[in-house]
């Protein structure tokens, strides 16, 4: 009975650790997204761009929707697989840490391509615009960051 309850508890250990963890995930992908709609709102409207730029970011902001979209589903693929994992492992297994490492693949690309996204739009801009869009780059990036 006592290796019962001690199962049962490291059960309830790793649930309660991966509800943290999605918590966490979900907020960090939340906040991705914001970013970026904050970001590629304010640079149609603080930059005063030309039609032509106008019509290069939208395309440029359509192909970046759609890698978003795949990597997004990757994430929740992956998340699946470690919710799986937890469940049906009931400890830590080679299962459990492929899919983690599947996880972090997704998510460090997922990061890699707003930063790409971000550089790709910079380079639509003139000198002046490119000025402005560093500035408000950063005050995105530093947005809820305690600076010191």
């Amino acid at each position: 009975m006592p290796k019962t309850w001690k199962l049962l508890a490291l059960a309830a250990l790793v649930g309660f650790g991966s509800g943290l963890g999605g918590v966490f995930v979900g907020t960090m992908l939340t906040r991705s997204d914001a970013h970026r709609d904050t970001l590629d709102a304010a640079v149609h409207r603080e930059l005063d761009l030309t039609p032509e730029q106008d019509q290069r970011l939208e395309a440029i902001e359509a192909g970046y929707a759609l890698r978003k979209g795949a990597l997004d589903a990757e994430l929740r693929a992956a998340a699946r697989d470690i919710a799986a994992a937890v469940a049906e492992d009931h400890a830590q297994s080679e299962r459990l840490s492929q899919a983690i490492d599947r996880f972090h693949n997704a998510m460090g690309q997922t990061q890699r391509d707003a930063i790409a996204h971000v550089f790709e739009m910079r380079a639509v801009l003139n000198a002046d615009q490119q000025a402005r869009f560093d500035m408000i780059v950063r005050e995105e990036l530093l947005r809820g960051v305690d600076e010191e």
